[in-house]
């Protein structure tokens, strides 16, 4: 029952953090899609600053998934 409990709660987790790292993958392209349109340089070089702080989450989001992976079946991703 023990070992039951504890892979449902690895699943549940490995589904949270799998929202987590695809959120951010949605939101960074997002931000890297938008970036050319915007004119303001003030706002442009706050949306640079935002995309490389959502990048460096978008690291740590993979690297807690891939810790919940098995082992033996790890993952290997583009450029983030």
């Amino acid at each position: 029952m023990k070992t039951i409990l504890r892979s449902a709660l690895t699943a549940i987790r490995r589904a949270a953090a799998h929202y987590r790292m695809r959120s951010i993958e949605i939101n960074l392209a997002g931000a890297i899609e938008t970036l050319p349109h915007v004119k303001d340089q003030l706002t442009r070089e706050r949306m640079r600053l935002a995309i490389r702080e959502m990048s460096r989450s978008l690291c740590k989001a993979r690297a807690e998934y891939i810790a919940l992976l098995p082992a033996g079946s790890r993952m290997t991703f583009d450029i983030a």
